[in-house]
């Protein structure tokens, strides 16, 4: 667990206000201020999370902000309550955490501080709804009033210092991380919820017609706890009674044509709907916070740090966070990196930099810069200086990061931070209902011992996230450069009109009536514009509704298959195809195996081809980019690079670390560059090179020759 937000930074020993505002950005021209207009975020920073020790010494402030720069350091933090002078007076970039201290993160400041004990506890005491009433109700009034009081009084003290960025707070979540727990309870956020569902039902008889409920009024409607829901589940009864036979939860598994005999047990929309609700009510709280810093500095991005996987609780639906943040720090877990990378386009990405050695963080922080981060955060200057050392040496993980972070701020990282990413048009579906759906299903097998089913064991054992990371690798094994869609952009008809495209459906099993007719034009060609679509299903997408309530019938039940477990795809004229052995298990291990489904996929996929290619047995990542009328390219082997609860790297990746020879094919003979060795390899349709497991092979492909160095001649462009 991050130990960051237990940390905090005492006023500093230099006033802000005896310090002159001498502007470190001055030599930059800005652009022209406009209402709502973020800053841009063009340069790489690399940002150090500064301990208390930094400003123990008066004398010493600038010895240590001269070691950052000798790190490669260029930006530091400043906590939201803290003093700025020592950073103003030393002429040096911040960016200021944490400004919402109450209510967001529970971990520092409710009454559960242990939430293992707090569980446990609850769970022994009878399980008491009254212990569903989060301390901080994100739909209070004044909590929020304090809340945008606080962001703003902050941005104002800040504001003349043009703050790298405001961070609205660290690790936040609903419950902790996304453990899962059902708050909330208070009697504010009910009456939220209910307001809620009069825009999702018609009336009272529609919602209690959806529920299989019987409320008289309104103000009676409540949701089903992570118990009840599970107690309907085990027993068939809509409304159950007393506690759940905890041994038939157990046994309960789903497949649709037996679920369809019992269509209330598998009802599971009086718990999905409160789910997507305090989803809602976290977003909307943040899009509020966000909306006050920037009434007083509309110039300074605001977002998030410590993000989670993507879950049924925590708040961590990706697609209604990235939309009220200008930037965020995700954990890499279950593939969070790649989807608010996919939803949050043209915004800024950074990440937390743990590593002590220089190959595991040149690696992965090329890695995250070629799929457009913008920075890192250092954690932390505890164990980057040593503070008794009299000149404050630079500790062996400071020295160790150092020529990392002065590559990433070399003319050959900015031409890749110049350049336009491309993407190719493979969609993997993302599906917050789908999500809550899963985690019902998957986490019956734990009976009376769900809520112990922290984020920590998530992240390594939900089959649903695994599957979404094969998908991710399985594509770009095969060169491509995949995106994720949500829900919503499918609604809007964000899915392509026309040309080749291809949609996986993993484990999709919850879909509204517009998404499925969104999807069904694509895979039939149906709006008339050319469409060649292709879709992949693993498991039958639609079984259930944006609200979790099973269906009859699937709207997409011709997508399905005998074995609900086997992956098809479906194109254009209706046909189908099923993958060999069963398809879909896509081991992370991708060496030993697979190819036959591999070699399956790309055959299924038509015209639909990378621009550039590799053997995918050598299981390489190509991004490209497009640099005026120039292509660059990277190449790297396709590590596996999420984190686990703790922070550390996922492991097996042993069998990738190793140089592997490669032959990379372009669509087009082209002038080929090798950027690293600035070497001009020929007028060429296809070049070879033996890939480093460690840094990323750089090559740049143009029309036309390019005279003199190619790295200095294209970062002039």
């Amino acid at each position: 667990m991050k130990l960051r937000a237990i940390i905090l930074i005492h006023a500093r020993v230099v006033p802000l206000v005896l310090v002159a505002p001498i502007l470190w950005w001055s030599a930059f021209p800005l652009r022209a201020q406009t209402a709502n207009q973020v800053r841009p975020w063009d340069e790489y920073h690399a940002t150090m999370w500064v301990g208390d020790s930094a400003y123990k010494d008066r004398a010493k402030i600038p010895l240590f902000f001269q070691r950052l720069k000798e790190m490669g350091v260029d930006t530091a933090m400043a906590h939201g309550q803290a003093d700025a002078g020592p950073l103003v007076e030393n002429h040096f970039p911040y960016y200021v955490e944490n400004m919402v201290n109450r209510g967001l993160c529970l971990k520092w400041n409710s009454k559960v501080s242990d939430w293992d004990k707090f569980v446990t506890a609850w769970a022994k005491e009878g399980r008491q709804e009254s212990a569903l009433v989060r301390d901080y109700c994100f739909d209070d009034p004044e909590w929020r009033r304090w809340g945008r009081e606080e962001m703003q009084q902050l941005a104002r003290k800040h504001r003349d210092y043009q703050p790298l960025a405001y961070d609205i707070r660290d690790e936040l979540s609903t419950t902790i991380s996304a453990n899962p727990f059902d708050y909330d309870f208070h009697p504010l956020a009910l009456a939220g919820f209910r307001d809620w569902l009069k825009t999702q039902y018609a009336d009272l008889a529609a919602l209690n017609g959806a529920w299989e409920t019987r409320f008289g009024s309104w103000n009676e409607v409540r949701p089903f706890t992570t118990d009840q829901i599970k107690n309907r589940m085990a027993s068939g009864d809509a409304i159950p009674r007393g506690k759940p036979d905890w041994a038939e939860v157990a046994k309960v598994t789903f497949e649709p044509a037996e679920a369809r005999k019992l269509p209330t047990r598998w009802n599971l929309s009086p718990w999905a709907d409160f789910r997507t609700y305090m989803d809602l009510s976290l977003a909307r709280a943040l899009g509020d916070f966000r909306q006050a810093a920037q009434e007083v500095d509309p110039r300074t991005p605001v977002g998030i740090e410590g993000t989670q996987m993507p879950h049924a609780f925590g708040g961590y639906d990706l697609w209604r966070l990235s939309q009220v943040l200008d930037w965020v720090e995700p954990y890499d877990i279950g593939n969070a990196r790649e989807i608010f990378g996919s939803f949050m386009p043209g915004k800024t990405l950074v990440t937390t930099v743990f590593e002590k050695e220089t190959r595991s963080v040149s690696r992965r922080l090329w890695h995250l810069l070629l799929e457009g981060d913008r920075g890192c955060i250092i954690w932390w200057s505890e164990d980057c200086i040593d503070w008794k050392s009299p000149d404050y040496q630079l500790t062996p993980k400071a020295r160790a990061l150092a020529p990392v972070l002065k590559e990433l701020a070399s003319p050959l990282a900015k031409l890749f931070l110049k350049a336009q990413r491309e993407t190719d048009p493979v969609f993997i579906h993302y599906s917050q209902p789908s999500i809550q759906v899963d985690w019902l299903v998957e986490s019956t097998v734990d009976g009376s011992t769900w809520l112990r089913r922290f984020s920590s064991f998530e992240a390594d054992h939900n089959r649903m996230a695994r599957t979404r990371n094969g998908w991710v690798k399985a594509f770009q094994d095969l060169g491509f450069t995949p995106q994720f869609i949500s829900a919503e952009q499918i609604e809007q008809g964000k899915l392509p009109a026309g040309g080749p495209c291809a949609l996986i459906l993993a484990n999709s099993r919850a879909l509204s009536d517009r998404e499925a007719s969104r999807i069904r034009e694509l895979a039939t060609g149906a709006t008339g514009k050319g469409g060649a679509g292709m879709v992949f299903r693993e498991g039958l997408p639609g079984t259930f509704d944006e609200h979790g309530r099973l269906r009859a019938k699937s709207p997409l039940e011709d997508f399905g298959a005998p074995s609900d477990s086997e992956v098809q795809a479906f194109g254009k004229a209706g046909a189908s195809s099923t993958a060999p052995g069963g398809g879909g298990q896509y081991s992370l291990d991708r060496l030993k195996g697979n190819l036959e489904w591999l070699t399956w996929l790309s055959g299924q996929l038509g015209s639909l081809r990378p621009p550039v290619t590799v053997g995918s047995e050598t299981r390489t990542q190509i991004h490209r980019y497009r640099l005026g009328g120039h292509r660059l390219l990277a190449f790297e082997r396709n590590i596996n690079y999420q984190m686990s609860e703790d922070l550390k790297q996922a492991g097996g990746n042993e069998s990738l670390e190793k140089g592997v020879d490669i032959e990379a094919k372009l669509d087009a003979p082209a002038h080929v560059y090798d950027l690293r060795a600035r070497k001009y390899l020929g007028l060429v349709d296809n070049f070879r090179f033996t890939l480093d497991p460690w840094r990323p092979s750089l090559f740049a492909v143009a029309r036309e020759k390019i005279q003199g160095d190619p790295v200095v001649e294209l970062g002039g462009n």
